[in-house]
């Protein structure tokens, strides 16, 4: 297939780590990809190689000279389907396809009031939560949906070099034997750290030599300095390390004992993959797709959002049963190779592309 996949965000998320490594794969399975992304972003950046063709737009819908300009491409090329993410893609998406009369496939890593998202030829929702917000808020019919968890790069994650743990933890200040949890990724009000933070102490009052690890939290937003204050407000601020964005997380997965996840909402997050890729156990909260990826007694555990006490609780049980831990991350991992790799999920997004394909052709 000829297949255009369309994406707007410039800077590294989920979404754009999921775009990146589906036409990877889509281009590894034959298929002619063409990615466009905004100028200077990240993703094109790192699409050298992969064996895709690279358009550069800001994607502006007015004037229309750029929707004239990409559906040239798409006729040209012969596209025979439109994958966007994020949400000015999927909008653009949908005027091409009303430009060119070539199907749209929009995935909805998030949920947010949209109403566009009903004129796509389909949807995919990387979790049963969001497929349900979609049908709900969104009004997208129900044969115009479908789920398909999102997926990682399993094989990159599970194979680090066997110094990367000693490693990663000397240069971050950190003893071979501190017990260290991780919480990875923007220190934003859904993410939940503070509520983390407030159970810290609790956590340390069992495991005293505990250490926290956040990696993307330098940022100086109100809300970071709000959890900050709150570590202060505690007494627990120096057994915090703070990193900013990093680009090497399989080693920094390689250096936690366990990665902690305090969300008050999420679609489905790739941090809690990649740490069961990597063969961590999780303790995670029961929003939104979260319980689509932790089996809870099994590859982590699972406590309702904003409960500080509980969160802590299940840090603590965890640490101090190291071995029910190692074989919760055993469980994630073969999880994650099973439902929720490269292998298989790809071939549901393909398999998805030419039914639309075949269904606006006839």
């Amino acid at each position: 297939m000829n297949i255009m996949e369309v994406i707007s965000g410039t800077r590294v998320n989920g979404a754009i780590l999921h775009c990146l490594l589906l036409c990877r794969e889509l281009a590894r399975r034959g298929n002619r990809v063409t990615l466009v992304c905004r100028p200077g972003a990240w993703i094109g950046e790192q699409a050298a190689g992969l064996g895709i063709e690279l358009v550069r737009s800001d994607l502006h819908r007015w004037p229309i000279d750029e929707l004239r300009r990409l559906a040239a491409i798409v006729r040209q090329g012969h596209i025979d389907i439109i994958h966007t993410h994020t949400s000015r893609a999927n909008f653009f998406g949908i005027l091409l396809r009303w430009l060119t009369g070539v199907p749209s496939v929009a995935t909805a890593h998030s949920r947010h009031f949209q109403l566009h998202w009903m004129f796509n030829d389909q949807v995919i929702a990387v979790s049963e939560a969001t497929r349900r917000y979609q049908r709900m808020h969104n009004f997208v019919r129900g044969k115009r949906i479908e789920t398909i968890h999102n997926f990682v790069d399993g094989d990159r994650l599970a194979t680090v070099p066997a110094d990367a743990r000693q490693r990663v933890r000397q240069s971050l200040g950190f003893a071979a034997e501190t017990p260290l949890l991780g919480a990875i990724g923007k220190v934003i009000p859904r993410k939940g750290l503070i509520h983390l933070v407030r159970g810290l102490p609790r956590i340390l009052a069992a495991v005293p030599q505990a250490r926290l690890l956040v990696v993307g939290g330098k940022e100086q937003s109100p809300y970071a300095r709000q959890v900050r204050a709150a570590a202060a407000q505690a007494g627990t601020a120096d057994r915090i390390t703070w990193t900013s964005h990093r680009d090497d997380i399989p080693e920094i997965l390689a250096a936690l004992d366990l990665l902690v996840l305090p969300s008050l909402e999420e679609s489905f997050p790739l941090s809690i993959l990649e740490a069961m890729a990597s063969g961590l156990p999780v303790v995670a909260t029961t929003v939104g797709g979260i319980p689509e990826c932790v089996v809870p007694g099994q590859t982590g555990l699972l406590v309702p959002p904003a409960r500080s006490d509980l969160l802590a609780a299940a840090v603590v049980e965890l640490l101090g049963d190291r071995s029910r831990a190692r074989r919760f991350g055993a469980a994630g991992r073969n999880r994650v190779q099973e439902r929720f790799s490269a292998a298989s999920q790809t071939p549901c997004i393909e398999a998805l592309f030419t039914r639309v394909a075949h269904r606006r052709a006839a």
